[in-house]
């Protein structure tokens, strides 16, 4: 297990596009680190400054407190597996997880325990000798997973990987693939664009944007507390409100919306006039007209088998409100329903994300 540091990484491609401004991150030994954004934020420049497929502009990229900034991809002791698996199609399954072992001269028998175990780890004994063509998406997946894991790589670099499986194999290889790393304790880091992706399996996330990252921490405190406007409106869905601060109470700032007056809980005073807030649709709760903290007009509603989605016009503006799929009734559209919720789930954030 290794421990990765990022110094004030950055790319700056002719004549003047900077890919990444500046990443200063430590990944601890054996921890799951994503870094997750939509396209072009800079992960994937990133992931590829410390594969040494990339050289950087400026700052250092240490492996246990060695500078590799500028070694050669094959003297990182890194192990890459790409999103397209780039598997070989003229070889058997275990031949192309051999491969990599050959070019290092290691011993046959060496290399034969290797490749048992590597094909046990991903659950894919009995495999052996097909070729890819003959495997499923997930099983190719694996394989590209044990080619890496043969090397025992001191650090694990997946590039979205599971970008081309359907949605459920998906959501299976997110539990295999969270499970094994966990197993053999493996320094890792995964560059995605899938939100669920990143929040089912790391220890942290990196959220990126703009060449920066604007939001580090475990997956529920990135989503429950992000510090960015960017961060809360990234990450899943919210609900933006719009009201005026008018004082301070203890820990919280008053603020009025319409004719309300709500605490919220902010992390640094701010003063007199315009701000903005943010609650997560699964946070508000629907009621009775009489028993909610305000009243508001369903507009649209959607199934989604586990959960119904509601769009209701209230003195806030239009508020999205997920409800878990109970089977019990459920309100029309046009019906008049109450809206409510905890006043620490109504957040500001407490700092922006420049040029986002």
């Amino acid at each position: 297990m290794s421990t990765l540091t990022l110094r004030g990484l950055a790319k700056t491609y002719l004549p003047n596009v900077r890919a990444v401004k500046s990443i200063d991150l430590e990944i601890k030994s054996g921890e799951f680190v994503s870094l997750l954004g939509s396209s072009g934020c800079g992960k994937t420049t990133t992931l590829q400054m410390v594969a040494g497929f990339v050289t950087p502009s400026a700052g250092q990229v240490l492996l246990d407190g060695a500078d590799i900034t500028y070694s050669e991809p094959n003297k990182r002791d890194m192990g890459v597996v790409f999103q397209s698996y780039a598997l070989f199609p003229h070889m058997t399954v275990g031949q192309n997880i051999r491969f990599g072992l050959e070019m290092r001269k290691l011993p046959a028998n060496e290399i034969n325990e290797r490749v048992a175990e590597a094909l046990s780890m991903v659950r894919l004994d009995g495999l052996h000798d097909r070729y890819p063509s003959e495997l499923s998406g997930g099983q190719r997946q694996r394989v590209a997973i044990a080619r890496v894991l043969a090397i025992r790589p001191r650090v694990l670099l997946l590039d979205e990987p599971m970008s081309n499986l359907d949605a459920k194999l998906r959501g299976e290889m997110h539990v295999e693939l969270r499970g094994l790393q966990r197993r053999l304790g493996i320094t890792t880091i995964l560059v995605t664009h899938d939100q669920v992706e990143a929040m089912t399996m790391s220890d942290r996330i990196a959220v990126m944007a703009n060449g920066t990252i604007a939001e580090l921490g475990t997956p529920q405190e990135v989503y429950d507390v992000p510090a960015t406007e960017f961060a809360f409106n990234f990450l899943g869905q919210s609900n933006t409100v719009s009201g005026t601060v008018v004082g301070h109470e203890g820990k919280s700032t008053q603020v009025r919306v319409g004719s309300n007056i709500l605490n919220i809980p902010l992390r640094t005073a701010r003063p007199a006039g315009e701000i903005r807030f943010f609650i997560r649709p699964e946070r508000l709760v629907l009621s009775s007209p009489e028993n909610g903290i305000i009243a508001g007009r369903v507009v649209t509603r959607l199934f989604l088998g586990n959960t119904w989605t509601y769009e209701i016009d209230s003195a806030f503006g239009r508020l999205r409100v997920i409800k878990v799929n109970t089977r019990g009734g459920q309100p029309s559209e046009g019906d008049t329903v109450g809206i409510s919720w905890n006043e620490k789930d109504m957040q500001s954030a407490s700092g922006e994300l420049e040029n986002v």
